[in-house]
């Protein structure tokens, strides 16, 4: 009689069934893990458009109270918006028309902005708070 060789069906079973409880556990840590790595891009953009807008103030102590193209041109910014792969988009606003600095900026993931968005709010000429959604990994604001 020769050996048998090889795996029986309750063994590949089991198997499956292990790898699809891994992959179950596994998979949506990983998605998370990749938009908090994604929200990175965004917080390094709303850092340029911060320091674009702090020299802009300082130089004509006032911000602008609508944000285009144009307006973002006066910040020797191009315009974030208008990159057809970016994975958020930008909106930039006058919190106060004081000439203190209170604004808001705030970038929104493409396609889940509800749920992925980061936001920086200057509160005052020295104070600001960088504030992320839940889903990145951050307390609301």
């Amino acid at each position: 009689m020769l050996p048998r060789r090889g795996f029986t069906l309750l063994e590949m079973l089991i198997v499956v069934i292990i790898i699809g409880i891994l992959a179950a556990i596994a998979l949506p840590q990983y998605v998370s893990t990749i938009e908090k790595a994604r929200s990175a891009e965004a917080v390094s953009n709303i850092g340029s458009l911060r320091s674009s807008m702090d020299r802009y103030w300082y130089e004509k102590v006032a911000l602008s109270t609508t944000y285009t193209a144009a307006t973002l041109a006066t910040l020797d910014l191009d315009n974030p918006n208008d990159d057809t792969g970016a994975m958020y988009t930008y909106a930039l606003t006058d919190s106060s028309g004081l000439p203190a600095k209170n604004y808001t900026i705030r970038a929104e993931r493409v396609g889940k902005a509800a749920t992925h968005w980061v936001q920086w709010t200057q509160t005052d000429n020295n104070t600001g708070k960088m504030y992320k959604s839940t889903a990145l990994g951050g307390p609301e604001s």
